[in-house]
């Protein structure tokens, strides 16, 4: 009995294994899609920076934090949405050139930036060193000679 009670459960472990397998399996888009979600409040944009890179598909989810009629626009790509309180409007754009982007609300004075980055070119990409091997800077001594 207990034989075939593991032998069950053996079998019921096998299929749940196969089928997350087939759910994790790796795919490859055309346009990687990146989702960013943009509050518009009395300040201002929240996030008022962001980072994507060149190829990318972005989904935009826009609201607002406050009843006043306000808006975003993205420069250069032709997007307009309106920003609602208590409502998630959405779009999408491809980013297919590098570069920095201004997204403003025109009636409002609010502006933020959505930066571009180039993965083909590797002289664009951000070095990244150790900072505690030597400080560039002045340090104080502890005595005098």
């Amino acid at each position: 009995m207990k034989l075939l009670f593991l032998f069950t459960i053996v079998l019921c472990l096998e299929s749940q294994a196969a089928e997350l397998n087939q759910n994790f399996k790796k795919r490859t888009f055309e346009n990687p899609l990146r989702e960013v979600s943009v509050i518009v409040g009395d300040d201002g944009f929240y996030p008022s920076t962001i980072v994507a890179f060149e190829g990318e598909k972005i989904h935009f989810f826009i609201t607002s934090s406050t009843k006043k009629n306000q808006c975003f626009v993205l420069q250069k790509h032709e997007v307009f949405v309106s920003a609602e309180f208590g409502r998630i409007n959405e779009t999408e754009v491809v980013l297919e050139h590098a570069g920095r982007y201004k997204f403003y609300c025109p009636s409002h004075k609010f502006e933020g930036f959505l930066t571009v980055l180039s993965k083909d070119k590797p002289e664009e990409q951000i070095s990244r060193t150790v900072a505690s091997e030597k400080p560039n800077y002045w340090t104080p001594r502890d005595y005098d000679e």
